[in-house]
């Protein structure tokens, strides 16, 4: 019977100590009282940052933590604490002010730069041990209206930037020495889902959300193949703008103009009420270019409708609709750019793109320990390229022009599964997840009717120079394991089965 007590009394401990709590901090001036928005607060190996009303909702194990909580311009601040039940801990902090002669300026990148690595463990991910980046878009100093990629991720070291339009319509980065044309060599998502033209046979990505829209960029190189498939250069996401948990209705209206006609509006609403929120915006840009024949005209339209059945669960849908018809202006040979880099010999030709994107997401907390996400997603899209598209050293002789149509049909599914959990005094966190895409790209080229106007038709249809369809599948399961050594030293094994099939058919 002693025995038999014993056991009972070291399940008990065992289970206690393996308790969750949920710990609420309010964060406040000590001078002014008023509530602190941003404050970085961490509490062992849980990390959380301060909404508008000055609070962070962590959950831990129950136990004695030290918790530390910091912010620009004032002092940082440790406390200790012992948690074992919910409950609410209020914080002053102390502005740091002082008189001196001279100063050195130190602090993390994500106080003075707006950029910090992803933690451990984000979201439905892991990042212990890979090279990564998180921009925060509220804190980067730079043209958004414009989408200016070198201002935007000028903080990211070892990224090639190129700017091949003036309105920013097309993002263009590469990673570890790759090319950046059309960030091809990354896999691109948008709230954790694919928006590529076709991730396996043609990955590059025609479109970028508004950096009005974007909330945050993850930048994920490297070692991502794991999680996010064999794209060489690693993964992109961007996590767009979400609704607002304490308004009902939110309105906000951007009006930016510029030089050469520009013009750029952006528009958004969002709230929740109840158990339902929503947010979309509408985005409009127009210009006529620096140089001659280089004017455009994009659009951007984005919705997001969430419900939260029960507090541990919720399922959102999303759809995006992006169209930009662009003038192109044509090269120019080494001499011409010397006589005048703004002159163009090429007013006939035109680029256009459709961009169709709908998901479907569920989000489980299946325990205190135990998070599942599954993300549907599809896309149609088209980009046409009309003109004459011999060498910039040859002159247009005004004849018919050449036509190449490309139209993208794709759909998968992604689902994880995050666990949390220790062996003997080793925590451990592991990820498992499944894949499924299937892809279908269509490509046309032939004779479109002369003349200099944006028409995308094919003179006849009968009679084209190539035709070709390229099905595409791909299945892949994958797993890691994060396992903490100590504080300092963690091991991330990991792997990942892949099928892919690619074919071709045409003439």
């Amino acid at each position: 019977m002693k025995h038999f007590l014993t056991l009972i009394a070291i399940v008990l401990v065992s289970v206690s100590a393996r308790t969750q709590v949920n710990i609420t901090f309010i964060c406040s001036d000590a001078i002014t009282g008023q509530r602190m928005q941003d404050v970085s607060v961490t509490c062992g190996e849980q990390f959380g940052i301060t909404n508008a009303r000055g609070t962070t909702e962590l959950q831990v194990t129950a136990g004695e933590y030290r918790v530390h909580f910091s912010f620009l311009g004032y002092q940082e601040l440790e406390i200790d604490l012992n948690l074992t039940t919910d409950q609410k801990v209020k914080v002053s902090l102390e502005p740091s002010t002082h008189v001196l002669t001279e100063f050195e300026l130190t602090g993390t990148r994500d106080q003075h730069m707006g950029i910090r690595n992803l933690r451990d463990v984000e979201g439905s991910g892991i990042y212990s041990g890979k090279k990564t980046e998180l921009i925060r878009m509220d804190r980067i100093q730079g043209n958004k209206a414009l989408n200016n990629a070198r201002q935007i991720y000028s903080r990211v070291a070892g990224l090639n930037i190129w700017e091949s339009d003036a309105g920013g319509l097309q993002l263009g980065i590469g990673g570890r020495g790759l090319s950046p044309n059309r960030t091809s060599n990354f896999n691109t998502r948008q709230n954790g889902y694919d928006i590529a033209a076709d991730a396996l046979g043609y990955p590059e990505s025609y479109y970028t959300p508004p950096s009005e829209a974007v909330k945050e960029i993850q930048v994920v190189r490297g070692a991502a193949s794991l999680q996010y498939g064999p794209q060489f250069g690693g993964m992109v996401n961007f996590n767009l703008n979400k609704p607002p948990v304490t308004e009902r209705f939110e309105f906000i209206s951007r009006q930016t103009g510029g030089s050469w006609n520009l013009f750029n509006t952006f528009n958004s609403i969002g709230g929740s009420v109840k158990r339902w929120s929503y947010y979309a915006f509408y985005h409009r840009k127009t210009g006529d270019g620096w140089r001659e024949n280089s004017g455009f005209e994009n659009q951007t339209a984005y919705g997001h409708l969430s419900f939260r059945p029960t507090k541990n669960t919720n399922i959102a849908a999303e759809f995006t609709r992006y169209t930009y018809l662009a003038q192109q202006p044509g090269g120019l040979t080494d001499q011409q750019f010397e006589d005048d880099p703004r002159v163009s010999y090429r007013d006939r030709n035109w680029f256009r793109i459709e961009w169709n994107i709908a998901s479907l997401q569920f989000q489980a907390k299946l325990s205190n320990n135990t998070n599942l996400e599954s993300r549907f997603f599809g896309l149609l899209a088209s980009r046409e390229s009309l003109g004459y598209l011999g060498a910039i050293n040859r002159f247009d002789p005004g004849e018919e022009r050449d036509l190449i149509y490309s139209q993208f049909l794709n759909w998968g599914n992604e689902s994880r599964l995050l666990h949390r959990f220790k062996t003997g005094k080793v925590h451990q966190t592991l990820l498992t997840g499944i894949r499924f895409y299937q892809g279908h790209t269509e490509n046309r080229q032939g004779v479109a009717p002369a003349g200099d106007d944006a028409n995308f038709v094919f003179q006849n249809t009968d009679v084209l120079q190539s035709d070709h369809t390229f099905p595409s599948t791909n299945v892949s399961v994958f797993a890691e394991d994060l396992i903490r050594i100590n504080h300092r030293l963690s091991v991330t094994p990991g792997a990942r089965f892949e099928y892919i099939q690619t074919r071709s058919s045409g003439t």
